[in-house]
């Protein structure tokens, strides 16, 4: 049986890309006033498909793991090389002293300022042990220029600008 610590160091070989999940309580609208986000950094976010565009995200049980499965929308944020500190926010459950700034451009907020974003809905969903795969639709995405923020060998690291 593999050691959860050993597995834990050799799957961080894997270099990936940090993204923040977002939501609203799906008892709210992001159009009300003072309308609550909630996130979740996350480095299992891929594409799946282009035709349609599709994308997947495993989350532990959490708020924004249960507005998404009650909601079926979320948005996805890839962060840029100088945002460590918005990783470290949605990372943990501690107050900070960061508010990071979100825009709705059509349903769901996603993170001002970041490399690339996602407006997704929810099509299917598979419990895996103590997470949710989240496979969905992508309804609108968008990009910004910058270097991407990457996770390796449990550490930032900055990745380089495309030409």
């Amino acid at each position: 049986m593999t050691d959860p610590v050993e597995f834990r160091r050799d799957v961080g070989l894997f270099a990936t890309g940090i993204a923040v999940i977002t939501c609203t309580d799906p008892e709210t609208s992001c159009t009300d006033v003072g309308y609550i986000v909630h996130g979740a950094t996350v480095n299992s976010f891929t594409s799946v498909s282009l035709k349609p565009p599709t994308v997947m995200v495993s989350l532990n049980t959490g708020r924004a793991h249960q507005f998404i499965t009650s909601h079926r929308f979320f948005g996805a944020s890839v962060l840029t090389a100088a945002q460590s500190n918005v990783s470290n926010h949605f990372a943990r459950s501690s107050d900070s002293l960061i508010k990071p700034e979100f825009i709705v451009r059509h349903r769901v907020p996603t993170l001002m300022s970041c490399l690339a974003w996602f407006e997704c809905e929810v099509t299917s969903q598979l419990d895996v042990a103590d997470h949710t795969i989240f496979v969905a639709r992508v309804l609108a995405s968008g990009r910004e220029s910058g270097s991407p923020l990457i996770f390796w060998g449990s550490e930032y690291h900055c990745g380089i600008t495309p030409n």
